[in-house]
């Protein structure tokens, strides 16, 4: 691999506390982590000292959990990447308590679905990865909001800022009425006719240009931007959830792509990285991204994967989650060459 150790994806349950902390950082140095993916924004609220969103409501009191992992990791080499889940901001089936929440103070920026339903009516979705409510970046105010949070996430001492959930829930959503306005202005700009294709296109052109004001915030403190994004390219990251990530990062507009290979079977997570490689040409700023929850009673198999992975020559291998790994596994990492 180009970069030394392993990344982690650190989820926000284990920054609620100074001790939840302390926990993470050891156990990271007890793996020779080298980096750190710390979520702290959730779901359109903070675990970090935010002038912009209201604070995890899992928090009891004021705690800046980045901070505190900026403090404890210092000296020790590992690199500490700001996780921000972009569009998701909430869960189904309830409301924030913060009138501030984005949800209350701007309902109408939750993304619509073909019929017009705001996803804030949804209960549930049976859709893959869709875990609630997102904003639209069809909306130019909604690119200026995500932007503005990532700029408070790199004034911190952190390596780079990582973007997740940086796309449409799924290619049937963009809907919103504002959105819809944008839509219209833009065929008129670029003289086209409304089709199918030409909403495509405006889609992915928003959330690229999402990721690009996101790019000069981030940039500008002198930071690094990376982002998390589907395994299969063609069909679930450009198609269904109009995210073509690989035109991001040959255009500059990100430093890194985390690939979430996350499938149960390691030969299949080798063929859809092995197509990723063939359509960029190399793993050259690409880290690959292995789900560690779905190998659990069979670390034998996993780090297998991890040594064919490594062979592959990304740019880092990262692992989903920390919450995952275990004595058994950890033993087994600390045991690699």
């Amino acid at each position: 691999m180009r970069d030394h150790g392993f990344g982690v994806w650190v989820a926000r349950s284990m920054l609620l506390n100074s001790a939840g902390v302390e926990n993470m950082i050891s156990k990271l140095q007890e793996i020779s982590a080298g980096r750190a993916y710390v979520q702290v924004v959730g779901r359109g609220d903070s675990q970090y000292s935010s002038g912009i969103l209201p604070r995890a409501e899992e928090l009891d009191g004021p705690f800046d959990g980045l901070s505190k992992t900026i403090e404890t990791a210092r000296g020790s080499g590992l690199k500490i990447s700001a996780w921000m889940n972009v569009n998701l901001v909430w869960k189904f089936g309830d409301r924030p308590s913060s009138k501030d929440h984005v949800v209350n103070s701007n309902p109408e920026w939750i993304t619509c679905d073909e019929r017009g339903l705001s996803m804030l009516e949804y209960s549930s979705c049976d859709i893959e990865e869709v875990f609630g409510p997102f904003i639209d970046p069809g909306i130019p105010q909604v690119r200026r909001f995500t932007a503005e949070i990532a700029d408070e996430l790199a004034s911190y001492d952190v390596e780079e800022v990582h973007l997740d959930f940086i796309r449409y829930p799924f290619r049937t959503f963009g809907y919103t009425q504002a959105a819809l306005h944008e839509y219209r202005r833009w065929l008129r700009a670029v003289n086209l006719k409304d089709t199918e294709e030409n909403f495509d296109r405006f889609r992915i052109e928003s959330t690229g240009e999402q990721v690009r004001l996101i790019r000069e915030k981030v940039r500008s403190r002198g930071k690094k931007l990376s982002c998390a994004v589907f395994d299969d390219y063609s069909e679930r990251a450009v198609k269904e959830r109009l995210q073509p990530w690989l035109g991001w990062l040959e255009d500059g507009l990100i430093d890194s792509a985390v690939v979430m290979a996350y499938g149960r079977e390691p030969d299949g997570v080798i063929s859809r990285v092995e197509n990723i490689c063939n359509i960029h040409g190399s793993l050259k700023g690409i880290r690959v991204g292995l789900g560690a929850f779905n190998y659990a009673g069979r670390w034998d198999d996993f780090i297998g994967l991890v040594k064919r992975v490594r062979k592959m020559d990304p740019d880092e291998i990262t692992f989903f989650a920390l919450s995952s790994i275990d004595e058994e596994l950890a033993g087994k990492l600390k045991a690699l060459d």
